[in-house]
Order: structure tokens, then sequence, then C-alpha cells
């Protein structure tokens, strides 16, 4: 496609509203905005509030998957699902103590639950794309993050299993601030070394982090953005 058509594709919101943006589909930038306020909500944990935080946390993911279904167009059924989803993940991690282990593994599986079902919604509007733009581009970097995130609460599944097979150096299960941390340091392969994977579960774990980080980087998002513009070629067409 020539330089005009890929301009037009970068240029086609220039101009709308908030609230306009807020209504289209695939108003992915907005939800990468969302998603970042999520992993920075993740890093408050007032005293006070402690105890409740599991279910904060899992109330803000609620919201953004509840936003990534809106903004992907998502089916009723898929609605239903993620609706009842959401409902027994704030709950749950509600009624269960947060500071017993049953807690802990709720707060992870819960975590998981959600980052997974965002991965689906999104994975699934993204490959109905018929041709890339740049919010194909914004979908493919939100569900990078969202690996980052769903990584934190496998580690957090594994700390509350075995607090000892998580982290070496006595920090064993550490913090949930920690976690992620810990996580998107080894998505992008920058290894500062202050937290080292201590049992081999959590050592494989970090192994396919970081694969999926890099090959992820490397090929689907540079594919993705030297082809903004193009139409994806059609199931069953000739490749001739």
């Amino acid at each position: 496609m020539d330089v005009e058509a890929r301009e037009r594709f970068f240029n086609a919101r220039q101009g709308w509203s908030f609230r306009q943006r807020l209504k289209a589909l695939d108003s992915y930038g907005l939800l990468l905005a969302l998603i970042l306020l999520s992993l920075i909500a993740s890093s408050f944990s007032p005293s006070d509030l402690h105890a409740y935080m599991p279910a904060v946390r899992a109330a803000i993911l609620g919201g953004t998957l509840a936003f990534a279904l809106h903004t992907s167009g998502a089916k009723r059924s898929t609605y239903v699902v993620c609706g009842a989803l959401i409902l027994i993940a704030v709950l749950s991690t509600f009624v269960v103590d947060a500071g017993t282990k049953q807690g802990k593994i709720v707060d992870a599986v819960a975590g998981m639950l959600l980052v997974g079902a965002m991965l689906v919604v999104i994975l699934r509007r993204f490959l109905a794309h018929p041709v890339i733009t740049g919010q194909s581009v914004l979908a493919a970097i939100c569900v990078y993050v969202l690996f980052g995130l769903g990584y934190a609460a496998i580690y957090g599944l594994i700390g509350a299993i075995d607090p000892t097979a998580l982290f070496a150096n006595g920090i064993g299960e550490g913090t949930n601030v920690e976690r992620i941390y810990y996580s998107f340091i080894t998505l992008c392969t920058v290894g500062y070394g202050d937290f080292v994977p201590y049992g081999n579960v959590t050592r494989m774990v970090a192994v396919t982090e970081a694969l999926v980080g890099q090959v992820y980087l490397v090929t689907i998002v540079a594919l993705l953005v030297s082809h903004v513009g193009s139409q994806r070629p059609r199931a069953g067409s000739d490749a001739s």
C-alpha cells in the first residue's frame, strides 16, 4: 500500500473526542492506558486496606476486562461468561482471608483468569481485523503487557503454594509488586539480578516468559509495524 494510504490509517482517529474514542470499537489505545493504570494500582497497598487489596485488584482487572469486551465488539454470550468470571473473582477474593495460603491462591488464580480472558477477547478481535492498522499494533502491545501481568499471577500462585520455591536470597514469595516487577524484567529480558528464581518450576516458567517476550517482540510486533495499512490474506485465497 502507498504512503498516502498508510497515513490515512494512522490518522483515521485524529480529531476524535474522548467520548467518541470511548464508544468506538478497537480503541486499544484507551485499553492500553487502562491496563497500565491497573498495573500502577497494583503497587499501592495501604496497611489499613491490605486485607481488601486482592478484591480491589480483581475489581480493577474486571473493569478493564469489561472495557476490553466493549471495544472488541464481543458477543453477548462472551459478556455473560466474562461477567460471571468477574463476579466470582471479586467475591472470592473478598470473602477469603488475604493473609492465608488459600487467600493467596485465590488472588493468584483470579488474576490469571481475568488476564487470560482479556487475552482471548483481544486476540479474537485482533485476528478478525481485515486490514492491519495502528489499532492492530496497539492491540498487540496490550497483549504484550498482559503477558507480563499473567506471568506475575503465575509467580503469585507458585509463591502461595510453596513460598520457598519462588525467589532465592531469603526473599521467598515476595510481595505483589515484587512479583510484577520480576515478571516484566524477565519478559523484557533485562535481568537486573536483584530477584533470582529459586525452585526448578519457577526457573522454567521464567525461561518460557523470556522466550515469549523476545519472540513476540521481534516477530509479531515487528511484522505488524512494518505492514500497517496492508490487507490480511484471506483464508483459502490463492497465494499466486
